[in-house]
């Protein structure tokens, strides 16, 4: 019998079988958007709400919102936990990063969908099929950190599990936006038991570019056009296990549009003052669309 431990960021899981071993959101919540039904599902919130201030903790998501979240877990001895997130594109396929995933886990690996909670509820897929972008780059900065993910079967849709659209143009600047997670608490280092949420404001890439120059990683700066950065209320954001999960905005017919997939958590620090930076659906539009099609 081979043992195998497979270690990624906070991430430690060890692997047993009899013929060859196989190899979150902290998110803090500041001040709630006021979305209509096209964000919120059947949920109307009718006005903003003042964040928990428990550690960095965050607010629980309101039941009914975000359903097309994704939580991709692992198994190991019967127990399931949370991976990274990712979200609904159609009845087959998942968008997520693609670093933090490891081809030789994925038989070890599901989506669940359809739950706000974590140890409960929720529909679960295997996963048929990873492709990562064909350029992503395995060491930092993570170049080209995006992937889709082929499920078994097809999705059941319900008013708690539908796929999300995408932004085809460049995210606006100065626009209010929102992240959903199961993510890591930064001092706490545990995952959410409830879907969190947390408002961010898209700034441009000069300015994120500026702003992150104090952190010792200059190999990742300029941030390019493949990225877009939203900044979060201070000292609240996005943190491990919320990799792959999705930034979204409303257009101006209140339509609930993804604009990022969550990326740089590995290098930005959680929480500390910085804007998190966000694989840019603009830049990987039409790669998305040519894979799923």
């Amino acid at each position: 019998m081979y043992i195998f431990k497979y270690k990624y960021g906070v991430h430690n899981y060890k692997f047993q079988s009899k013929d060859r071993t196989t190899r979150k959101m902290f998110l803090h919540f500041g001040i709630l958007l006021l979305l209509s039904q096209g964000l919120l599902g059947e949920v109307d919130v009718s006005e903003a709400i003042d964040g928990d201030s428990r550690i960095i903790g965050g607010q629980d998501a309101t039941p009914g919102m975000a359903n097309y979240q994704v939580s991709i877990r692992v198994h190991e001895n019967g127990t399931e936990v949370h991976h990274c997130g990712g979200s609904i594109l159609n009845e087959e396929y998942v968008l997520t990063v693609a670093h933090s995933i490891d081809e030789i886990i994925i038989k070890h690996m599901s989506i669940v969908v359809g739950t706000h909670m974590m140890y409960k509820g929720g529909d679960r897929y295997k996963i048929k099929k990873f492709i990562p972008h064909e350029k992503f780059s395995p060491w930092m900065p993570f170049n080209n950190n995006i992937a889709i993910i082929q499920i078994e079967g097809k999705f059941k849709f319900s008013d708690k599990v539908q796929p999300i659209e995408l932004l085809k143009e460049m995210a606006p600047i100065r626009k209010k936006c929102l992240l959903t997670g199961w993510g890591y608490s930064k001092r706490g280092r545990y995952l959410q038991k409830n879907l969190n949420m947390l408002e961010f404001e898209t700034i441009s890439n000069e300015d994120c570019t500026q702003q992150l120059r104090i952190l010792p990683y200059p190999n990742v700066l300029p941030v390019d056009a493949g990225h877009v950065c939203a900044r979060s209320p201070e000292y609240r954001g996005a943190c491990s296990g919320d990799y792959g999960s999705p930034l979204v905005i409303q257009d101006d017919k209140n339509k609930t549009l993804q604009i990022g997939v969550s990326a740089f958590v590995s290098w930005v620090p959680c929480a500390e003052n910085f804007p998190d930076v966000f694989s840019s659906i603009h830049g990987y539009y039409d790669w998305i669309q040519h894979k799923i099609k």
